[in-house]
């Protein structure tokens, strides 16, 4: 469907245009009208789909008209910047301002940006309860509310935070929640806080963005990883994301490909958040770069001409396979996964993972 048969002012068109955007992915399709009816949304979804601009058009295309006030909740500081720029790229010829608030950043340049009264705030859990506590972050005015990624919040330890945070906004408000899973916790809050007559699509079983990208495998002795993974770099020269499962082995894989005369990037939990920003444009900004990571980058960050991902080690939950091929294949281009298996067991894992989505998974020659 394209954007032009969506009741979307031409401001936000003017601006999808110019993204190169113009038509709507599934996700695009069911939200964006049900949004601007006012529907509360409870959406299951891979990463990958679309899912910042679904919720971000029909909110940036309200505020403007009502001037009112939205809160976007996320787990993790890569995100909230992440969706910040996306909304802002949508609303930049509108009056709609939004800021991202979260730890790791000097909490006085956050709070001038907030006595700037934006219409729309993205935050972090932890972030937004301190600025509630300093009474800087008033959420009485609140007509719009997004939770993105609340499974990972769940994950990560936030369940009661974000209740509380809930418990500061008025009762009459729209509500949308995203997420890749929908544990019992997930479902109890969306029965709790959200209207009787929400929506609810599951695109979850849609294979559209796994199926795009071609996936292959390496059987390889751990101590030989570091030369596996020379070959498959000398042998392409694309945009890479290499993830890890440990800080400690991102930081020598950097150290180790660096004096190998391959210049690469590195991210993980231990850098600092200006090194982390910094990284992440770019890696970004470059042609055929290549980004070492943890799991910190799985799941939010859209960097969407990514080529290539390297699982260098192999993830240790089978959902976060999905979420790390995820990276690359996004906005329908293609893309390649190869993942190195150190043992049969790896290797049984993978099989199991392309059988339940349908996909055939080759052996890398």
């Amino acid at each position: 469907m394209n954007f032009n048969e969506l009741n979307i002012n031409d401001s936000i068109k003017n601006a999808l245009h110019r993204k190169g955007f113009e038509n709507a992915s599934e996700i695009q399709e069911k939200v964006i009208p049900l949004a601007l009816k006012g529907n509360d949304i409870v959406g299951k979804s891979k990463t990958g789909t679309g899912k910042t601009a679904a919720f971000a058009i029909p909110l940036i295309q309200k505020i403007s008209e009502k001037n009112d006030f939205a809160l976007i909740v996320v787990p993790t500081r890569e995100l909230a910047l992440q969706v910040k720029e996306e909304i802002a790229s949508i609303a930049v010829n509108t009056h709609v301002k939004t800021i991202a608030v979260f730890g790791g950043q000097n909490i006085k340049t956050q709070i001038d940006l907030l006595r700037r009264k934006p219409q729309i705030i993205v935050g972090t859990p932890g972030r937004l309860l301190d600025l509630i506590a300093r009474r800087i972050l008033v959420l009485n005015q609140t007509r719009y509310l997004v939770l993105d990624e609340a499974d990972k919040m769940f994950d990560m330890g936030f369940r009661d935070d974000v209740a509380k945070i809930i418990s500061f906004l008025p009762r009459e408000k729209q509500t949308m929640i995203f997420s890749a899973t929908m544990p019992r916790e997930i479902l109890y809050l969306i029965e709790r806080h959200l209207k009787k007559d929400k929506t609810f699509f599951d695109l979850s079983e849609d294979n559209a963005p796994v199926q795009e990208i071609e996936q292959f495998y390496v059987m390889v002795d751990p101590k030989q990883k570091i030369y596996a993974l020379q070959r498959v770099l000398a042998n392409d020269n694309s945009k890479t994301l290499v993830f890890c499962r440990t800080k400690r082995t991102v930081d020598w894989l950097e150290r180790l490909l660096s004096r190998r005369g391959i210049r690469v990037l590195a991210i993980h939990g231990d850098k600092t958040q200006g090194a982390r920003n910094k990284m992440l444009e770019e890696f970004k900004r470059s042609r055929n770069g290549i980004l070492i990571a943890t799991d910190v980058v799985a799941r939010g960050i859209h960097v969407n001409d990514i080529d290539n991902v390297v699982n260098f080690d192999f993830p240790s939950e089978t959902e976060n396979y999905l979420h790390r091929i995820g990276r690359t294949a996004r906005q329908g281009r293609a893309g390649k996964a190869i993942s190195f298996c150190a043992n049969l067991m790896e290797y049984d894992v993978l099989e199991s993972i392309s059988a339940r989505n349908n996909t055939v998974i080759h052996q890398l020659q």
